[in-house]
Order: C-alpha cells, then sequence, then structure tokens
C-alpha cells in the first residue's frame, strides 16, 4: 500500500514495508518542540462513525492506518485511553510507549491486555477509591495512581462523570512520571472531554472509505465548543483513506 503527502505540498510518495518507509512516516508526524496540549488520534467513517461493521474501530482500520497509527506511538511516551474503551475494544500494551488507562469506578473485569509482565509499561488512573475494584478486576501486572475524585464535572459531562478524576490532574500525573508525549486515542466520551477542557494541542484523524450507516460519533454524544482548526499536514492512501494532522488553538 502507498502513502502520499499532498499537504501542504505533495511529497514523494511512501511505499509501506520498503526500508525507510518507518522513519519516514515518523518525520511526518514529529511534532514540533514545545507544541501545546497533548495529541489525540482517532479514526472515522466517512459519516462519523467510531465503530465499524464488528461493532469496533478495528473494522474502520487497514494497513496504511495502523502504519501511520503505528509512527504516532513511535513519537509518543504514552498512550491514554478510557476504561470504557478498553473493555469493549481490548488493547495491547504498545511496543514503543507505555498504555495509561483512566477509570471511574475501576472495573476492569473484560479488559483483554494480551501478553503484559512489566507493571510499569500499564498505567491505571482513578479516584482512590477505585484502588482496590483495579486490583480485584485487572489481572495484568500495573500501577494504579489515585487522585483526587472531581466533584464539580460539568452537569452535561455525562454519567458516572463526578466519580472521575479531572483531566488535568491525569495529565499532570503522567507528566510526573516523565511521560511528557501524551497522546490519547479515545474513546469518543474522553476524546470530547479532552477537547471541551482545552487539553488537546493536535488531533490526528483517520477517515476510512467507508460508509457506516450509523454507529457511534467519533466524539460520542456530549456537546464541546466549536474550535478553529488548522490543517497541518494530509495523506492520502491508494485505497482511499485520508491522514489529517489538525492543530488546535491553545486553549480550545
Amino acid at each position: 500500500m502507498i502513502l502520499r503527502p499532498v499537504h501542504p505540498e505533495p511529497g514523494p510518495p511512501i511505499q509501506l514495508g520498503e526500508p525507510g518507509a518507518r522513519d519516514r512516516l515518523r518525520e511526518l508526524y514529529r511534532r514540533d518542540a514545545g507544541a501545546h496540549g497533548i495529541r489525540l488520534n482517532l479514526i472515522a467513517s466517512i459519516d462519523g462513525s467510531a465503530r465499524g461493521d464488528d461493532g469496533t474501530s478495528e473494522s474502520l482500520s487497514s494497513r496504511a492506518d495502523r502504519a501511520v497509527l503505528g509512527a504516532i506511538r513511535a513519537e509518543s511516551d504514552v498512550v491514554l485511553v478510557g476504561a470504557a474503551t478498553l473493555r469493549r475494544e481490548g488493547y495491547l500494551v504498545p511496543r514503543t510507549a507505555r498504555l495509561a488507562v483512566l477509570t471511574a469506578s475501576g472495573e476492569l473485569a473484560s479488559a483483554q491486555l494480551g501478553e503484559t509482565t512489566d507493571a510499569d509499561k500499564l498505567i491505571v488512573i482513578g479516584p482512590a477509591e477505585a484502588g482496590g475494584r483495579v486490583a480485584a478486576t485487572l489481572d495484568a501486572p500495573h500501577r494504579f495512581i489515585p487522585l483526587e475524585a472531581d466533584t464539580d464535572a460539568r452537569p452535561d459531562a455525562g454519567p458516572g462523570a463526578a466519580g472521575r478524576v479531572r483531566l488535568a490532574d491525569a495529565l499532570a500525573a503522567l507528566e510526573g512520571l516523565g511521560l511528557s508525549r501524551i497522546l490519547s486515542e479515545g474513546g469518543p466520551s474522553l476524546a470530547a472531554a479532552l477537547i471541551a477542557e482545552g487539553l488537546v494541542g493536535e488531533l490526528c484523524l483517520s477517515t476510512s472509505p467507508r460508509l457506516t450507516g450509523g454507529g457511534l460519533p467519533v466524539l460520542g454524544e456530549l456537546q464541546h465548543p466549536a474550535v478553529e482548526a488548522r490543517l497541518a499536514r494530509l495523506l492520502v492512501d491508494d485505497a482511499g483513506g485520508l491522514y489529517a494532522r489538525w492543530l488546535l488553538p491553545a486553549g480550545s
């Protein structure tokens, strides 16, 4: 499969699997030093669904999308996901980054993480009272970081929001571990909340050349503020997939 840079100017095609292809993709997805906010990476169908035919994002993905994802993860210290996404889709701990899971309840019994033996590679963040439930339901070795629950959550932030930790506190906890290059891969509710709180500096959005006829909106059902984004880079693959880097203004 071939990826072609088309914006801000056309570039030489990238033949996946050829020597140097991974390094070229990493260069295209390298963030500027001092860039504000975290990076958010999502995939959606043409009609905006985060789920494909199988009820997960996996059926929206492709070889090119996975190559882009690998480049983005290689430029990150930690991948942050919500517990609902972990329970629904399963998640392998990335080879090149740590995995951090944000949970309100600590319920992770159905989480599928594959083979992982290093507790330093898996971080769970939640309110202190969720620690016991995490220990009881998550078999994989992990490190639990207890934070104060957010008792002032927005009333429109969704069910159970008052029991969650503050997102800014969670990001600060990761940065305190030396994990400053934070990548969130959602799910939709977490993505929308991060945008609503102005914590995202870049949105990497893959658009799968599929119409799903419905499903789960890529930013969920909760409202988030209007934001003027700037297209920094766009790649296309030879199957019609689009890969965009959108820059969001500070404090958006």
